[in-house]
This record gives structure tokens, C-alpha cells and sequence, in this order.
């Protein structure tokens, strides 16, 4: 009964730049709650990986919507909800894990010499029995009256009327405003952060400017509409060449050091034959050394970020 293209996980409004703050961040809430609604039954079934894959995206951009459009909402209202959101992104994770896993795993082989590609069988089928249990898990908490509740009740918040008190100040503002003071202080956090890393940076330095990034790209994502199309349009896209080597950065380092806790339980649950184990520490010596090449990449990633020409874009726009 579905029709080819009839879905996206895009987001397509249009805000008018006279509408309040408050207005446009319902506006906002209410298209991602569709969207995650859009996906539940999907990820229910385990149709495909990417049901699952556009709930989370959806829960994120809502989570960093109520986090990033300040002085919006009622803060009580706010608190709970960013609590509850942040349970979804919990509940989801493992089972999103597994997902990626399986759909890296190919390309896990072909990052070994051929003679040990085999060996990684029993990897193949941890992932198979793991997914399994987990999506059944996911599956029980999806339809649970906790999570019900909250897809209900949100929605009863974004429809009603709520009266403007303390906390809430952008509320009444013209959104076009205070797109332009949120869009342009994190653009300005991204750019000191990124300025602070060197070769020699911990770890964590480049986590944190990959959190700044998301929400730079997802605060520009929100207010897309209210900007010329060439010129927002290319910023994300900016944006979005640098999350890609922050991200490898981090997806290598974390998919290594989950293999390397799959390999422990592996050898708890008497599931680890020697070559296997072999094999797993070739890949993720691999995975550890395209971590490596990314961050030597992020120098010149970050450098055409952080360009004069860039630079006098974002301050004509935000």
C-alpha cells in the first residue's frame, strides 16, 4: 500500500520568518515526531535496518531541538522530555549496534588477507544471535506502555496551547532572530573548538567538536527554509564534510573497542576458536589504522571549515 518516494527522513517545512520561536519550534517538533512515527512499525518488524536507523535520527534531532532552541519551552516540560528522548536513544542503541555490525561485515573481510576471512564465521554468527535477542528486546519496549505514553503525551503537548512564563523568553521573538543568534554561537564554539585541536589533542577533544558539529548542522537543518537555498544549502553541506572524518574517527575507534569486548564475550560464552580470535585482532588493528588515517585527515578537513570565504559567508548570513 506504499507508493515509491512517499517517505522522507529530510526535513521539509517551511517557516515564515514573522512566525514566533514559539510557533516554528512546535512547527519543528511536530514533523520529527512524525517522522519517528513513521518508523515505529518498521522497526517493530525489523523490515530493514534503516526503519531503525531514521526512529534514532529522528530522536536525536528532537533531542538537540530541545537542547539547542533556547528559551522556548517550559523548562519543567523541557527537562522531562529531553530525560525521556535520551531513553529512546538508550533502548534503541543496541540493537542499532548489532545492525551495524552486520552491514559492515563484508568489508570486515575484505580488510583481511584472504586466508583469514573464513575464520571470522563465528563473528557472523554472534552478530546473527545478538541482533536477534536484542531487536526482540527493543521490540517488548517499543510497545510498552513507557514508551506509548510518551509518543502520546508529546504529541498532546506539541497541539496544546501552553501559556508563556519564566524560562521562556524566545518564545514570543521572531524565529528568523533567534535562528540567527543560536545558528551563529555554535558556528563560533565550532570554529574554537576546532581551532584548539592539534595532531597531539586527546581523543575527546575530537568528540566534543563532533557533538558541536551535529548540532551546528542540525540548528541549520531546522531554520533551513529561512535562508537562501545556495547559501544554507552549501554551509550544511560544509558542515557535513567535516562531521564525515569526525565521524569515521570515531565509528573506527568505537567499532574496535566493541570488538574487542565481543571477542571477551565471545571466549565467556565458549564461542571463540583460536583462529577466530586471531582474525578479530587483524581487523581491529585495521579498524585502529583507518582511525589513524582519519585523523591525519581532519587537519585539511577542518581547514576548509575554517576559511576566510567561509567565514564571511556565515557572518552575512547568521
Amino acid at each position: 500500500g506504499r507508493k515509491s518516494g512517499d517517505y522522507s527522513s529530510k526535513l521539509d517545512f517551511s517557516l515564515d520568518p514573522e512566525m514566533t520561536t514559539g510557533q516554528a519550534t512546535r512547527l519543528i517538533l511536530a514533523h520529527l515526531l512524525d517522522n519517528i512515527n513513521n518508523n515505529i512499525e518498521g522497526t517493530r518488524a525489523d523490515i530493514d535496518s534503516e526503519f531503525l536507523h531514521d526512529l534514532r535520527v529522528a530522536t536525536r534531532r528532537t533531542r538537540s531541538a530541545l537542547s539547542q532552541i533556547k528559551k522556548t519551552l517550559p523548562p519543567s516540560v523541557l527537562e522531562d522530555y529531553k530525560a525521556r528522548f535520551s531513553w529512546v536513544g538508550q533502548i534503541t542503541g543496541p540493537t542499532r549496534d548489532m545492525d551495524v555490525f552486520q552491514l559492515e561485515f563484508d568489508s570486515y573481510g575484505k580488510l583481511l588477507p584472504a586466508r583469514m576471512r573464513d575464520s571470522l564465521g563465528p563473528l557472523h554468527d554472534f552478530f546473527d544471535d545478538h541482533h536477534r535477542s536484542e531487536q526482540s528486546l527493543l521490540k517488548k519496549r517499543l510497545n510498552s506502555a513507557t514508551f506509548r505514553n510518551l509518543i502520546k503525551q508529546w504529541r498532546e503537548f506539541l497541539e496544546a496551547d501552553t501559556p508563556v512564563g519564566e524560562g521562556m523568553e524566545n518564545t514570543n521573538r521572531p524565529v528568523f532572530e533567534v535562528s540567527q543568534e543560536r545558528i551563529w554561537k555554535m558556528y563560533r564554539l565550532v570554529l574554537k573548538e576546532g581551532q584548539a585541536i592539534d595532531y597531539n589533542s586527546p581523543p575527546d577533544a575530537m568528540h566534543e567538536l563532533r557533538k558541536s558539529c551535529k548540532k551546528l548542522r542540525y540548528l541549520m537543518e531546522f531554520f533551513r527554509s529561512l535562508y537562501p537555498e545556495n547559501q544554507i544549502g552549501a554551509q550544511i553541506k560544509a558542515i557535513k564534510v567535516l562531521l564525515d572524518n569526525l565521524g569515521d574517527y570515531q565509528d573506527y575507534e568505537v567499532q574496535a573497542e566493541k570488538l574487542i569486548s565481543i571477542g571477551d564475550q565471545m571466549k565467556a560464552e565458549g564461542e571463540a576458536p583460536t583462529e577466530t580470535m586471531m582474525a578479530m585482532g587483524v581487523l581491529v588493528a585495521r579498524l585502529l589504522e583507518r582511525q589513524e588515517q582519519a585523523h591525519r585527515d581532519f587537519a585539511s578537513c577542518f581547514e576548509h571549515f575554517d576559511s576566510a570565504q567561509n567565514h564571511h559567508i556565515n557572518r552575512s548570513l547568521f
